[in-house]
């Protein structure tokens, strides 16, 4: 087991979790670079986005992508405010 493995990111507040789904629709539509870093850390501590890599645009090697979890929480969450 990993050091990461053994912590669990605090929970979210309600404006990280607006700010959550904000960034990962940006991340759908391949807008990530627009992203604040400390948000980044957010969806990647909550394992609702991931590193994807090897990725050819824009001259990257790597890009964001969302994890099962964090279309989970996508959907879930986009329900609850509907």
């Amino acid at each position: 087991m990993s050091i990461v493995d053994q912590y669990e990111a605090p929970p979210m507040t309600e404006p990280q979790c607006c700010d959550a789904l904000a960034d990962m629709a940006a991340i759908v539509r391949g807008e990530e670079l627009d992203i604040p870093w400390r948000r980044i850390r957010v969806l990647l501590d909550h394992k609702l986005a991931m590193v994807q890599h090897p990725v050819l645009t824009q001259g990257s090697l790597t890009s964001l992508g969302l994890t099962d979890r964090g279309l989970r929480f996508m959907a879930e969450t986009d329900a609850s405010l509907n």
